[in-house]
């Protein structure tokens, strides 16, 4: 009975992650030799203007990736992730000091998008505001994330509901947590031909499909491996600055000034 539960959480995460698709993809593969992180670039921002940058980034031994909401004036999740990193002794304890830092901003910046963009609010009811993902390997396989879902109470006010799965140590079968990863890439997850060439190709081959379906994703695609003591970036690290931008690598599908057009 114990298994069963585990194994439903899972499933009712991956549903929670992927019902607001609409920019990032992100898909997550967790065994107990590996941790396999890979998102799209593309980006759009307040202004309407899309933009390349990194949706993931490092803190120290830890690598935190996110979807939803991303940047709203001063808004911007990482700098409460990077603090609840560093103030913070186990993943754990991060994911929940990132909890607190963020709900009384996020509530505010879920007001704004509320009375200003009624639909793109009822897109985050369905799923989630943000979704972050804390992972590191040191010793072992890590791997935490929060889903953060605003709900309208009885009074009218905003409430935050957390979603949190965690995953830590050997597992038996691999994990995966995805983001905006279409129909299409989907059916191919389960196939173990779709492996055959390795955990990095695979998750390559994802996001390439996802973002061949999804108009508002776009490349470069970034993936990190983490094994024990080893960090790996395919096919390089990424150089942005302080506000995530990536520096001299704007495709054309990310550097336009207005969004695309139906």
């Amino acid at each position: 009975m114990r298994v069963r539960r585990n194994i439903y959480t899972l499933i009712v995460l991956v549903v929670l992650l992927s019902a607001d698709s609409n920019a990032t993809v992100l898909y997550v593969r967790f065994t107990s030799n590996e941790i396999v992180i890979a998102t799209d670039s593309k980006r759009t921002a307040t202004t309407g203007q899309t933009v390349c940058v990194c949706k993931i980034t490092q803190i120290g031994d830890t690598f935190i990736a996110s979807a939803g909401l991303a940047e709203f004036g001063a808004f911007d999740p990482r700098e409460f992730a990077r603090e609840a990193i560093n103030t913070s002794s186990t993943l754990v304890e991060a994911r929940t000091r990132f909890e607190q830092l963020i709900s009384e901003p996020l509530i505010d910046v879920l007001k704004k998008v509320k009375s200003r963009n009624r639909e793109r609010y009822e897109v985050f009811k369905k799923g989630a505001a943000i979704n972050m993902v804390f992972a590191r390997f040191t010793d072992q396989p890590e791997l935490v994330t929060t889903a953060l879902t605003p709900k309208d109470s009885s009074d009218g006010a905003i409430v935050l509901e957390e979603h949190n799965f965690t995953l830590i140590g050997g597992v038996t079968r691999a994990k995966r947590i995805s983001v905006g990863v279409s129909r299409r890439a989907e059916v191919l997850l389960d196939s173990p031909s779709f492996w055959s060439k390795g955990s990095v190709v695979a998750a390559q081959r994802v996001l390439q499909i996802s973002i061949e379906d999804n108009r508002e994703a776009g490349g470069p695609i970034d993936v990190v491996q983490l094994t024990k003591g080893s960090i790996r970036w395919f096919p390089r690290e990424p150089q942005c600055d302080d506000k995530s931008r990536r520096i001299n690598e704007q495709p054309s599908t990310c550097n336009s000034s207005t969004p695309p057009s139906d």
